[in-house]
């Protein structure tokens, strides 16, 4: 009996001791509190992936941007850590699930001031949007937890509407520009910039290439036949020119009837050819 009683004290004692570190170090989230929140940081081990991080820092640094700053209100800045991820149980078995802490820390002081454990699920188990999903959801808790505002979704503007009476088989209309008539004189023609004159380069004659020296056979020398001369004649005296003859005034000369010999002159020439 006694013994059971040391062991209650015991765990009594205990509880408060948790409760009392709780009180100094943060006290925990269990309704929205009212934050001037600068900053977030989202931390994460390596199994988690990199979208669904950059998911909920967009987010909730979106949600601050929009949030008016309470007069007053501490300023904070918020560390969100992801401490598993994995499926819901029972029924939401399929399910997306992430469990996460967030953590306010005192700017003046750096001490934490509120801490909070959370357990979200994702809505959709399509593969393509389950991150997308889960990183909002994980946003949403955030931004309830410190009364932020939900940032507005910009829209495109849609297109402007027009309207015509024309029917799709009516041929397009002609749409002339509506252009003011131009005086004479100041419808002046533009001047052309001044060209400069484009000298074409000759074309450069290929030079031809040198002559290749053809090889001549070599040519055997021929001796040329010679003619016989004719023997010396002696010349005639004047006394036996006879008159007649076709040697006249005292001139001499001869007749040569063959051309190797005379016959009036040579002896032993012979007077028939």
């Amino acid at each position: 009996m006694i013994a059971r009683s040391l062991r209650f004290a015991a765990a009594i004692g205990l509880l408060l001791v948790l409760a009392s570190c709780t009180l100094l170090h943060g006290r925990s989230i269990d309704r929205p509190l009212v934050y001037y929140v600068r900053n977030v940081t989202v931390m994460a081990d390596a199994r988690i992936p990199l979208d669904l991080i950059g998911g909920i820092d967009r987010r909730v640094s979106a949600a601050i941007a929009a949030t008016r700053a309470p007069q007053g209100a501490e300023r904070v800045v918020l560390l969100v850590k992801i401490d598993r991820l994995g499926f819901g149980e029972g029924a939401r078995r399929h399910l997306a699930q992430a469990k996460f802490t967030v953590t306010a820390t005192s700017v003046e002081t750096g001490e934490p001031v509120a801490q909070g454990s959370f357990t979200v699920n994702s809505p959709t188990d399509d593969p393509r949007w389950v991150r997308q999903a889960l990183a909002e959801e994980i946003a949403a808790r955030i931004r309830f937890a410190f009364s932020l505002t939900t940032p507005r979704i910009r829209r495109a503007a849609p297109p402007a509407r027009t309207i015509s009476t024309r029917l799709k088989t009516d041929p397009a209309s002609l749409v002339v520009p509506n252009t003011s008539p131009v005086p004479p004189r100041a419808a002046a023609a533009p001047k052309a910039a001044p060209q400069k004159p484009v000298i074409a380069a000759a074309p450069v004659a290929a030079t031809p290439p040198p002559p290749k020296e053809m090889a001549v056979p070599p040519v055997a020398a021929t001796a040329q036949p010679t003619s016989p001369r004719a023997p010396a004649q002696p010349a005639r005296r004047a006394a036996d020119i006879g008159s007649g003859t076709p040697v006249e005034q005292g001139a001499s000369g001869t007749i040569r009837l063959r051309a190797e010999c005379d016959p009036a002159v040579t002896s032993n020439c012979t007077a028939a050819p």
